[in-house]
């Protein structure tokens, strides 16, 4: 710069930075020291790895490239471990090294050696980390971060292989600054379709309240068995629970009871019971049987959510909590709202069956936006329109309801039974939140 153009403060300049991009902050950390300093305080203030379905990639702290970033860390005089506060890494894409080979697999090379590995390791020894996300492939991963040190991981990600040692996921729930813990695959030890994995041994059974684990996340898993309840006893005060299973891990467990004794009720509750040591604590709970539109047979169950006394956001099948669907029946003889939680404050139905809400034939000549007074679709919302007539003695807390669906084209149509239903929830204080769970009136029936 001349001098006619040092007249401008540099503290002005530092605070255009801020909202500069990733290119910018580079080309004007050759300018001058200050600017220099300020640009990697920026740059590395959120450090993230590039993620194959990110929409942000453009963020200032993306990582571009891998092995200049590391060189970075290593090499260069920066001081980046006062620098970062927070790091998201994820070991999902391959990248490729100097000589053109792999540089995260093979199966020569230990996980030590893997360079998304020794980066992580590196960001372990920053000072004043907020969040450290770190997305692993395998459980292995996190186990050799374990080895030598507790690293200061807040979330972690990871799926279980075929054979996995219950013993290092233990380790991994027991790590002192985990809050979020996102497990895949995991498979129930009794399920006869599986050889693996073994079972829980008898000291992790007597494990309690060890976890700092807020927010659980079981993904594409088997389905809940009493032989994996001592996994949720650990955590010390588990607040949000989404579990995601998968139908080719869960329908032949479903079928094989159905097979044995002709009802899946018991199995059902048992499901549920499994969730027992989180009822005085779970704030949140996303749950599914696994089924997907392929449910079997109607089933009798108990008061499935009501034991969980602090729970104010549910997300179910629909079919799971209405009687109206014809699959679920109270064994207790009791209506459907006595399945839901008083403290209930967000309620969210998905609609999964294969069964038609709307009993016509495909000649009927009806339109799509048309319905029929004997139509399930009226009994449903018959139901829903309970909760609004109920909220102020059971519910007092609850104001939203969400219904969608499952990704699948809906079956329902919304007429305008529907309607006058959902404007008596809304007349009771009780906002309506609908996203694609209906079809379109320009649709044809068939």
């Amino acid at each position: 710069m001349d001098r006619h153009e040092n007249t401008f403060p540099q503290e002005i300049w530092v605070e255009v930075m801020r909202y500069c991009s990733q290119e910018s902050l580079v080309t004007l950390s050759r300018v001058s020291p200050l600017f220099c300093t300020e640009a990697r305080k920026l740059l590395l203030r959120t450090v993230r790895s590039k993620y194959p379905t990110s929409q942000e990639d453009n963020h200032m702290g993306v990582i571009h490239r891998p092995y200049a970033f590391y060189d970075l860390l290593s090499k260069y005089q920066v001081d980046w471990r006062r620098m970062i506060r927070s790091i998201e890494l994820h070991w999902l894409s391959e990248y490729v090294g100097k000589d053109g080979e792999n540089a995260l697999f093979g199966r020569e090379k230990p996980v030590e050696d893997h360079l998304i590995f020794r980066t992580a390791m590196l960001l372990c020894e920053c000072h004043h980390l907020n969040d450290f996300h770190l997305s692993v492939r395998f459980l292995k991963v996190a186990t050799a971060m374990l080895k030598n040190a507790s690293p200061p991981l807040t979330s972690l990600d990871f799926s279980l292989p075929h054979r996995y040692s219950w013993e290092d996921t233990f380790r991994v729930f027991s790590l002192p600054t985990l809050d979020t813990l996102v497990i895949r695959n995991l498979l129930s030890p009794d399920q006869p379709a599986f050889r693996y994995p073994s079972a829980i041994p008898d000291a992790l059974h007597e494990q309690h309240a060890v976890s700092n684990v807020r927010d659980l996340r079981l993904l594409d898993c088997g389905p809940l068995t009493q032989q994996i309840s001592p996994l949720f006893q650990w955590p010390k005060k588990l607040e949000r629970l989404i579990y995601a299973p998968a139908r080719s891990k869960c329908e032949p467990y479903w079928r094989t009871i159905l097979r044995r004794t002709g009802d899946i009720s018991d199995a059902v509750d048992l499901s549920l019971e499994v969730l027992a040591p989180l009822r005085s604590t779970l704030q949140e709970l996303h749950f599914d049987l696994g089924l997907d539109r392929h449910w079997i047979l109607p089933f009798r169950t108990g008061e499935l959510f009501r034991p969980f006394t602090k729970l104010s956001h549910l997300t179910a099948p629909v079919e799971l909590i209405m009687q109206s669907s014809g699959l679920s029946r109270s064994r207790l003889d009791k209506p459907f709202y006595t399945n839901l939680p008083p403290s209930l404050e967000d309620l969210e139905l998905k609609f999964t069956s294969y069964i038609s809400w709307h009993s016509r034939a495909a000649h009927s000549g009806l339109s799509a936006d048309a319905c029929l007074e004997s139509d399930p679709a009226h009994q449903l919302f018959d139901e829903i329109s309970t909760l609004a007539v109920q909220k102020e003695g059971s519910f007092p807390a609850f104001r939203k309801l969400t219904l969608t669906g499952d990704g699948e084209k809906p079956f329902l149509v919304k007429c305008c039974h529907v309607d006058y239903a959902l404007d008596d929830l809304e007349n009771r204080g009780v906002h309506v939140v609908q996203r694609d769970w209906y079809r379109q009136s320009t649709e044809t029936w068939s």
